[in-house]
C-alpha cells in the first residue's frame, strides 16, 4: 500500500481540545464489537498464521489475535474491532482521529507524536481492504502492557463507514521482520509483507445482513 506521507492534519488539533470534551465525542461514536452481527470482517491464514489466545490487557481490547512466523522472524498480528454508532458523518473524520489518538496513545504507552502518522490513499484503502480511509505509524520502544515483549510495533486503522474501524498490529523484536528497505519499501520476502493483505471489510446487503463473499 502506499502511502500519503501527510500526516492527518486533524490530529493536530487533539492537542487542544479538552478532556472532557474529547471523551463526550468519543464515546458517542465507537465501541468494543461484542458481536459478528454488528460488525465483522473476514480473515484470511496463510501458511505463516496460526491462532493465539488473545492477550489480556488494560490498554486496548483485542478481538483476534495471530502468531506469525517466516524465515526465522517471530511476531504478532492483532486486530481490534470497533463498532461505528454514529449517525451524524458531518465530524467523521475529526472522531475518528479522536479514536486513533487515543488508541496509539494507549498501546504505546506514550504521547505519540501526531507527525509520525501517516494517511493511506483512500483508493488504496477501497482496493485492498474494501475500507474508506486509513492511517498508520511505526512505533518503537513501546512501554505498554498491550506491547509487553516487544520492541517494534506496525500500527494500521481502517474506517469502514456505517460499519466501523479497525485497529491492526504487527508486533516484532527484530526490523528484519517488517523488511524495511533503505528507501522506505518493504521487502517483498518480509514476513509483515506476505501476510499483509489478510483480512477485509465484509459488505452488506439492502437488509444488513453480511455477504458472503
Amino acid at each position: 500500500m502506499k502511502l500519503n506521507k501527510k500526516m492527518l492534519i486533524v490530529l493536530s488539533i487533539l492537542f487542544i481540545v479538552d478532556v472532557t470534551c474529547f471523551a463526550k465525542i468519543i464515546g458517542s461514536r465507537f465501541k468494543i464489537t461484542e458481536s459478528e452481527k454488528e460488525f465483522d470482517v473476514i480473515y484470511y491464514l496463510t501458511e505463516d498464521m496460526k491462532v493465539e489466545q488473545n492477550k489480556q490487557n488494560n490498554d486496548v481490547n483485542i478481538t483476534q489475535t495471530f502468531k506469525i512466523e517466516k524465515n526465522g522472524q517471530k511476531g504478532e498480528l492483532r486486530y481490534s474491532l470497533f463498532t461505528d454508532m454514529g449517525e451524524d458523518d458531518s465530524d467523521i473524520k475529526m472522531q475518528y482521529a479522536m479514536w486513533v489518538f487515543m488508541c496509539i496513545n494507549n498501546i504505546a504507552g506514550f504521547e505519540v507524536p501526531s507527525n509520525i502518522i501517516s494517511s493511506f490513499n483512500d483508493n488504496d484503502v477501497k482496493n485492498e481492504f474494501n475500507g474508506n480511509f486509513g492511517c498508520t505509524a511505526f512505533l518503537q520502544d513501546p512501554k505498554s502492557e498491550y506491547s509487553e515483549g516487544y520492541k517494534y510495533m506496525m500500527v494500521e486503522f481502517f474506517y469502514k463507514e456505517k460499519q466501523g474501524l479497525v485497529m491492526r498490529v504487527f508486533l516484532f523484536n527484530g526490523i528484519d521482520f517488517a523488511g524495511i528497505n533503505e528507501d522506505g519499501s518493504i521487502s517483498a520476502e518480509s514476513p509483515l509483507f506476505t501476510n499483509y493483505h489478510t483480512f477485509r471489510f465484509m459488505e452488506k446487503d439492502e437488509n444488513g445482513n453480511f455477504i458472503d463473499e
